[in-house]
């Protein structure tokens, strides 16, 4: 089968017990944990797009919107993970297309100016995967 008998089809993150952390519809990605490709597509993944981040604030769970910008799976990617709605925040992606794995790493920091971020634990991310499906036969 070549190339052309293929097509992009786009999904969100599915559930993986012990890996992602469900909220209000979406799955997101524990921090720090090293996720296989192959838990997420049997076909091969074309890209990722950061989709949310779900934190928490005295027990309280909240998501913060990212802008959907796909990341093409090529080679070792570090991709910063920033919100303007939330300064504090500093995370990164990291997609390692030779070995077929991703981590998300992020940390809240207070900066000079900002309120407290003592009470919040960033608690993961949400991602779509762009991944080549074969084409359907009629």
């Amino acid at each position: 089968m070549n190339d052309l008998q293929l097509f992009p089809e786009t999904f969100p993150m599915p559930e993986i017990p012990g890996v992602t952390v469900p909220h209000a519809g979406l799955h997101y990605l524990r921090p720090e944990l090293l996720l296989d490709f192959v838990s997420v597509s049997a076909q091969p993944l074309i890209s990722v797009t950061p989709v949310a981040v779900l934190y928490t604030t005295v027990g309280v769970l909240q998501r913060i919107d990212l802008r959907k910008i796909p990341i093409a799976i090529k080679g070792r990617i570090i991709y910063p993970i920033s919100s303007l709605s939330m300064p504090a925040l500093r995370a990164r992606l990291i997609i390692n297309g030779p070995f077929k794995k991703l981590k998300f790493q992020g940390m809240l920091i207070a900066a000079s100016g900002e309120p407290s971020v003592q009470n919040m634990t960033l608690i993961g991310l949400a991602l779509e995967f762009t991944a080549r499906q074969p084409a359907k036969s009629v």
